[in-house]
């Protein structure tokens, strides 16, 4: 998988994992707690209703989300573009996007086993 800011590429049917982590408006770690939900959204667009994939975290390790991509999230998607964002959801209910719409790119697969 590449990164580069927050655009991603990774090839089709990869395991992958993804770290999030957040900061305060100053600057300081703001640790993900119990009762957050940090999701991934992947879309072909910003006006699809319905995602291609969507992965959920709940339990935090080092106040971190671990975001997991297994072959079976995007082993059925077309090589192409998509977009993708990062919503938490604390748990007094405040929703905040901490990754804007990017880039979710699925790359060919050449090995398909």
């Amino acid at each position: 998988m590449l990164i580069y800011d927050a655009d991603i590429s990774m090839i089709r049917g990869d395991s992958e994992s993804i770290t999030v982590s957040c900061k305060n408006p100053d600057g300081s770690d703001h640790p993900f707690s119990e009762g957050d939900k940090v999701y991934l959204t992947v879309k072909t667009d910003a006006y699809q209703k319905d995602p291609v994939m969507q992965k959920t975290v709940t339990a935090f390790a080092d106040g971190k989300a671990v975001i997991e991509i297994t072959p079976e999230d995007t082993k059925q998607l077309d090589f192409g573009a998509y977009k993708y964002d990062v919503q938490l959801t604390y748990a007094s209910g405040r929703v905040t996007t901490i990754i804007p719409p990017s880039s979710f790119r699925v790359m060919e697969e050449i090995t398909d086993e």
